[in-house]
């Protein structure tokens, strides 16, 4: 199927086809890591880029999936939206990462919405495509499995933090997105998004995230500095996300 037929089945957009830009942004995910060249070369010529605006719905529920969708630079949320409105984030997405890899393989409607944080550039790669080429190029097979797993064993232990009170849920996440600082015993865990969104991420309201932050600060775990969250007692931090 020509890459215009099956984008414009999934989309109400016209689609930007640049082989050679597109081949540039492949071969820089990790699901392209030791894949043979002519192999991203050939997944290129069936992919097709497509710029989202702030806020604009990349899939929505119900929606039947024709690609996987790469993030070239922006960032995209992954949403469960209940019939009042409310919503469920279930991951945050940056650059070189993947997503909608299982409706796309199963050939199924969306479950999972994904809904553009930012201006967004996404490439997005033939299913069919890609299902041919796994089998000649088993390395882009066992990358398309991993990322799968690795989504899969996400989503559970995002499940497993829900069932979690307020203040170890924030906790957990927090120690999940740690990364070490040049000082010694000190981490830092950037957030990725504003407040708002990190709230609506792990189910509490903007209110409860800003008091139980002020109240791991008062107990001398973390120092607040607008989205970085310096991370003083990891050990307590950790004792807090297990009680």
């Amino acid at each position: 199927m020509p890459p215009s037929a099956w984008m414009n089945a999934a989309a109400n957009r016209k689609p930007t086809r640049d082989p050679r830009l597109i081949e540039g942004v492949l071969a820089n995910l990790p699901l392209m890591e030791g894949v043979a060249r002519q192999v991203v070369r050939q997944l290129s010529t069936q992919s097709v880029l497509m710029h989202v605006k702030r806020g604009e719905t990349v899939i929505r529920r119900g929606q039947l999936v024709r690609g996987v969708y790469a993030i070239a630079y922006g960032s995209v949320k992954k949403r469960l939206r209940h019939r009042g409105g409310a919503e469920v984030v279930l991951a945050l997405l940056g650059p070189g990462e993947c997503f909608a890899e299982v409706p796309a393989m199963l050939g199924s409607p969306a479950i999972v919405e994904a809904v553009a944080l930012a201006e967004s550039m996404l490439v997005i790669i033939n299913a069919e495509c890609i299902s041919t080429q796994t089998v000649s190029e088993p390395r882009l097979a066992r990358n398309l499995n991993r990322n799968m797993a690795r989504r899969m064993h996400a989503l559970l232990s995002e499940f497993e933090r829900g069932l979690l009170p307020g203040p170890q849920r924030l906790a957990a996440y927090l120690d999940t997105i740690a990364e070490a600082t040049r000082e010694p015993g000190h981490w830092v865990a950037h957030l990725p998004v504003s407040k708002t969104l990190l709230a609506a991420r792990l189910d509490m309201t903007k209110e409860t995230l800003s008091r139980l932050l002020r109240r791991m600060a008062s107990a001398g775990l973390i120092d607040i500095s607008r989205r970085d969250i310096v991370i003083l007692d990891r050990i307590g931090l950790v004792a807090l996300s297990a009680e």
